[in-house]
């Protein structure tokens, strides 16, 4: 009877066991992936009323801080996080409502309507000295796997202090995240922290190179060719009007070699007299060092 009895248990635990097995969601699946939103990735969020599950969306930072975005209570929601401890580090809660249906401008005089349940940064998110930045991506999330009319670049955004500040703008990207007076130059446009704009630029020259001297100016050193190498030059350009102010070359520093490693170390820039450092390695090992002053307002260069 005893037997009998075991053997009955041990048919019915394992039944049991299966049924748990299969109400499992298979790894991957839709089910799978709402489970870990509805457990906010592990993150350990500190208020977790108010959310769009669905809404729920990881964005990676550094080997040690990850950011959560969401919409909570119909407004912007962004967490950072410890990777390692998941502990919550700040949070940023938007105080406008999210619009869930946004007009897409597709060019050609077409337009779209887009509809949003979640948002994220793609593809990076950029630290200031007053907080960071980066583009916006709008989701519109109905698989597992999002394809790419599920997502539309749109709008920056600035986090400043406690506040998430939306700028509207069309195919965003960051030019230079920390311009002149810690200002941000998306596209073509110079934001400042509180996401207002200053000037619109234009030019031949990114930004990304260039020590801003104004908002509208900046000092760089280039080669005559787009790779670094030919005559090295060092140009005052304005960014507004697409003009050099002034442009000189460096006579030590012509006909540098194609492929050849150039860095540039500005050593002091404490008044209008700038010092650089340039240290070319070209391809087959040898190096050459060259130092100069740059005077910012006139353009002289005096070599040391």
């Amino acid at each position: 009877m005893n037997r009998v009895f075991k053997v009955c248990m041990f048919v019915i635990c394992s039944l049991l066991l299966l049924s748990s097995c299969d109400k499992d969601p298979l790894m991957g699946s839709e089910e799978w992936e709402q489970e870990r939103r509805n457990n906010f990735y592990d993150y350990k969020v500190k208020n977790r009323e108010g959310f769009d599950m669905l809404s729920i969306t990881p964005c990676a930072y550094n080997e040690d801080t990850a950011f959560l975005t969401g919409i909570k209570n119909e407004k912007m929601w962004i967490g950072m996080f410890n990777l390692h401890t998941k502990e919550q580090l700040k949070e940023w809660n938007g105080t406008k409502t999210v619009e869930r249906t946004i007009k897409i401008d597709k060019g050609y005089g077409e337009t779209e309507l887009f509809n949003i349940t979640a948002f994220d940064f793609r593809p990076n998110i950029y630290k200031t000295n007053w907080g960071f930045t980066a583009a916006l991506s709008y989701l519109h999330r109905e698989n597992t796997f999002l394809t790419s009319s599920d997502i539309v670049s749109k709008d920056i955004f600035l986090l400043n202090g406690n506040e998430i500040i939306v700028y509207p703008l069309n195919y965003p990207a960051i030019a230079n995240p920390c311009w002149f007076q810690e200002s941000v130059v998306a596209n073509a446009i110079v934001l400042s922290p509180k996401g207002k704009k200053i000037a619109e630029l234009e030019g031949s020259y990114s930004t990304k190179n260039a020590v801003p001297i104004s908002y509208t100016e900046g000092i760089l050193c280039v080669g005559t060719n787009d790779d670094g190498s030919g005559d090295r030059s060092v140009i005052r350009h304005n960014y507004q009007t697409g003009k050099d102010v002034w442009k000189t070359s460096i006579p030590s520093l012509k006909d540098v070699e194609m492929n050849a490693r150039i860095n540039t170390t500005i050593l002091e820039q404490s008044n209008s007299i700038w010092k650089y450092r340039i240290d070319i390695t070209n391809y087959d090992g040898s190096k050459k060092q060259v130092i100069f002053t740059v005077d910012v307002e006139t353009g002289k260069v005096t070599e040391i």
